[in-house]
């Protein structure tokens, strides 16, 4: 499968500007992102990539005064690859989780060591959005739970949840490279019983019901799915999301509230959110 690579130049360039700029490239089919020192560098499957998509992102950026230019490349699978892993450093969440490659030590004093090799998926824990479903779902009971990823990408999430106790996982995303990501580090963290699919939430049995749904994907997408969030969660089951800003939560606490679900805790982190809500 291959990538192209767009590296964005924003003048200014802040750290807030490049996040909203991703989030915006997210909705129009953009998978994983770096940050550099002139903006970000946007990565998209070359099936998917529109230039029109993108030039309508960059014309109706919502800042007025952020000047916003690119270029295009396009990547070979072993340039990409190299690319992404030299990129990844491991990742410290307190005491709480230890994000790595296996190229770096395991550290003993965290509760949670968690090994990923990203390859070509996102989720590696660098963004806010991860760190923040992280703490917020390993802070609660998981023994015994089954829990559901919804678009796993390198399968971190899922793993910090087996890790903390959860009885069975599935796994769910719509890039085949993800499901293959998730496979690889579900073994190499020794993770055995989790239940890995191509696709989306579809996929999924229409009986099938979870007491943990973990979802971390861009605003359009939690509205649209979140009927069948609702649907595959137990009594109580909780639900946990983010992907968005913060500003954004009313409309996602708005179209839970519809489907039976009530917000029970939100972590906010420079900018972003991270929301929790329970099946009533």
């Amino acid at each position: 499968m291959r990538y192209t690579k767009c590296h964005f130049q924003l003048s200014p360039c802040e750290e807030a500007y490049s996040d909203l700029l991703s989030s915006l490239l997210g909705a129009v089919g953009f998978d994983s992102f770096e940050s550099t020192s002139e903006g970000v560098d946007g990565y998209v499957q070359s099936s998917e990539f529109s230039k029109e998509a993108v030039d309508e992102v960059v014309s109706s950026f919502p800042i007025p005064h952020v000047a916003i230019c690119y270029t295009t490349e396009e990547m070979a699978d072993t340039d990409w690859n190299f690319s992404w892993e030299s990129a990844f450093e491991p990742i410290r969440i307190g005491d709480l989780a230890y994000i790595h490659p296996t190229s770096y030590p395991s550290l003993p004093e965290v509760h949670y060591d968690i090994k990923i090799n990203p390859r070509m998926a996102f989720g590696s824990g660098s963004h806010t959005t991860t760190r923040l479903m992280l703490r917020q779902f390993l802070s609660s009971n998981l023994k015994g739970k089954r829990v559901l990823d919804v678009g796993c990408g390198t399968g971190i999430l899922g793993i910090g949840a087996m890790l903390a106790g959860a009885s069975h996982l599935t796994a769910v995303d719509i890039d085949n490279n993800s499901v293959e990501n998730t496979i690889d580090n579900l073994r190499l963290n020794g993770i055995e019983g989790g239940e890995v699919k191509e696709g989306g939430i579809e996929t999924v049995g229409a009986d099938e019901r979870f007491d943990v749904i973990l979802s971390n994907i861009h605003l359009n997408i939690h509205l649209s799915l979140m009927s069948s969030y609702a649907a595959h969660l137990v009594k109580g089951g909780k639900l946990h999301l983010s992907g968005f800003f913060a500003e954004e939560q009313s409309i996602l606490q708005d179209s839970a509230a519809s489907h039976g679900l009530v917000l029970t805790a939100v972590l906010e982190e420079d900018g972003w959110c991270c929301m929790e809500f329970q099946r009533s």
